[in-house]
């Protein structure tokens, strides 16, 4: 998408910029970022879910700061360039994602309020169908009753007669959270990406890479354009593509495993199926979203991933995988049985060697930091984790416990 091409979708999206403030917290002895003459403050290379985010905190507080990406905010190589991803509150004794989600809903909807247009969050709710409890379901539910967080267990019989659109017979019950839903996401990568130009912020379609450094410090990257990007401090947010920016240290950190999703048809007659009669779902083999905005019932089955090359993969689904992803409609949507695929979809993950996300320095750069890791969860918690990777970069670190959840990690795949 061009620069004017992207301008005229956020125009007609009535994207537009808030501020959101926090509460001052703990500082740290983090070096700060220092205004110079250089091009800018920050150079966070990335647009998707962490780096489009820290982008937009960091202009907001007032910092000189380019945004640099190789194919653009919400493409189709980014894992943050899908449709629709869920935001969920469930992880298990992993609080942090837990209270981060909760702040987030509040975020989302601010933000969807204050820029208009076009919808970046619907609360569908979520349940999950369960044979019987696991570990990390009894953990999850410790946590959100600890905080108070609304959440149900639908006894079998209950579960039947709520949504019979569900094949509920193998189920012992069900589990559901009111408060989450569904995002919006290449629609929000476009919105944000918006609202930072429109702070006055830089964005620059370009591939990069680091270029000169000395004395450990970074001092320019080198862009496919051939125009150098010079900063005083520089943020690779930049995904399932850490591995080749930073190859010896990253190695083995990350995994980038390929995944396929459906989305099917509904019945005309049968409103089961769409929002907002329908929560978004997960049970074994597979999780799914209701219709949204008319798109068909979304499937995203757990199958065997293959690595896979953002670059280069073809995202084309399998004969395999569609007739795999058929056989689950069959035995879980009987009413689905017959529709027809609408949409196909292939992305990749990009999961840590822990599941956590990764904020930490460059070993050899001072003025490098490496963002990412979203392990399938990293989408809906951009919201939050940009303000918190634009005040470690700056020097302000109000959460200062996290930062050995979020470091990179000596273990490799």
């Amino acid at each position: 998408m061009s620069r004017h091409d992207r301008r005229t979708f956020l125009k007609l999206s009535g994207a537009g910029a808030l501020a959101l403030g926090g509460t001052k917290g703990l500082q740290t002895t983090a070096t700060p970022v220092q205004a110079s003459g250089s091009a800018a403050d920050v150079a966070v290379i990335g647009a998707g879910a962490f780096g489009g985010w820290t982008a937009l905190y960091l202009r907001e507080m007032g910092h000189r700061v380019t945004l640099i990406d190789a194919y653009g905010a919400g493409n189709a190589r980014a894992a943050s360039g899908g449709e629709t991803r869920q935001i969920r509150t469930q992880y298990g004794e992993r609080e942090i994602y837990t209270r981060w989600v909760m702040q987030a809903f509040d975020r989302w909807e601010a933000r969807q309020s204050e820029w208009g247009g076009l919808p970046l969050f619907y609360r569908t709710g979520q349940l999950t169908l369960a044979h019987r409890w696991s570990e990390h379901l009894r953990a999850s539910k410790r946590v959100l009753d600890r905080h108070g967080i609304d959440n149900e267990v639908v006894p079998h019989d209950e579960l039947a007669r709520r949504y019979p659109q569900f094949n509920h017979e193998e189920f012992e019950f069900g589990f559901s959270v009111p408060s989450t839903g569904v995002l919006m996401a290449r629609r929000a990568c476009f919105a944000v990406a918006g609202a930072f130009e429109k702070r006055g912020g830089t964005l620059v379609a370009a591939r990069a890479k680091p270029g000169r450094h000395a004395g450990g410090k970074l001092l320019e990257l080198e862009l496919s354009t051939g125009a150098p990007v010079s900063a005083d401090t520089f943020v690779f947010a930049c995904g399932p593509w850490l591995p080749k920016v930073f190859p010896s240290v990253m190695k083995n950190k990350l995994q980038t495993p390929r995944g396929s999703i459906f989305w099917y048809g509904v019945p005309a007659d049968d409103n089961r199926f769409i929002y907002p009669n329908c929560p978004t779902w997960e049970m074994q083999g597979a999780y799914g979203f209701p219709s949204i905005e008319g798109r068909g019932w979304k499937v995203r089955p757990y199958l065997d991933s293959i690595a896979f090359d953002p670059d280069t993969g073809e995202r084309i689904v399998t004969a395999e995988e569609i007739d795999k992803s058929r056989q689950f409609l069959a035995h879980a949507f009987r009413a689905l049985a017959d529709q027809p695929v609408l949409e196909s979809r292939v992305c990749q993950l990009e999961n840590s060697v822990d599941d956590h996300f990764i904020v930490d320095r460059h070993p050899e750069m001072d003025n490098v930091w490496i963002v990412g890791g979203g392990s399938g969860h990293g989408y809906k918690h951009g919201i939050m984790l940009g303000e918190y990777v634009a005040q470690r970069v700056v020097g302000d670190d109000r959460s200062p416990e996290l930062a050995d959840t979020f470091r990179l990690k000596q273990e490799t795949f």
